[in-house]
């Protein structure tokens, strides 16, 4: 099935935030591979990245139109230089490229344990211990960094999405 490309005006059926091209423009320009995976592979994926930015985290501003199916594009919302964004942001689809590349090799949401609560690991003679409020799961640091200027409040950037409300 194709994918629906958020054309920045807030579409009711978007799916994804890049197309296939713009993927693979993202990666030739950084030199990362993904030749071992065809065009359905990489749109599973890039859906699946669109799908992280969306779950992510809360957004500055509002999206742009009550049945619009993606986080973005958003209204009122303002990069760090204070200039309002308008449309589908770069740093939005890069994000969403990063995070379809890493979905290549690996899965971007993990299943935890007891919800990840680990106070010590041990394998053999090797222990780990995490500080306290440390986040759980994997946490993509290139993705999260692009999308920090558009995050309401950057400690709600988290790796996994976790279940229950939350403040806006």
């Amino acid at each position: 099935m194709a994918l629906i490309v958020e054309n920045g005006t807030g579409l009711a059926d978007a799916d994804a935030y890049v197309s296939v091209a713009q993927f693979k423009d993202y990666c030739d320009k950084r030199g990362l591979n993904y030749d071992a995976f065809d065009d359905g592979e990489l749109e599973q994926k890039i859906r699946l990245g669109t799908d992280y930015v969306d779950t992510i985290s809360r957004y500055k501003g509002n999206r742009l139109k009550a049945d619009q199916s993606l986080q973005f594009p958003r209204a009122n919302l303002f990069d760090w230089g204070g200039t309002e964004v308008i449309g589908l942001p770069l740093k939005v689809k890069q994000a969403a490229s990063e995070l379809a590349f890493r979905a290549l090799s690996g899965e971007l949401y993990e299943d935890l344990d007891r919800g990840g609560m680990v106070q010590s690991e041990s394998v053999g003679e090797i222990s780990v211990t995490y500080a306290e409020g440390a986040p759980r799961g994997k946490f993509f640091t290139a993705a999260m960094a692009m999308l920090a200027q558009f995050v309401r409040d950057e400690k709600s950037i988290r790796p996994s999405p976790k279940y229950g409300t939350s403040a806006e």
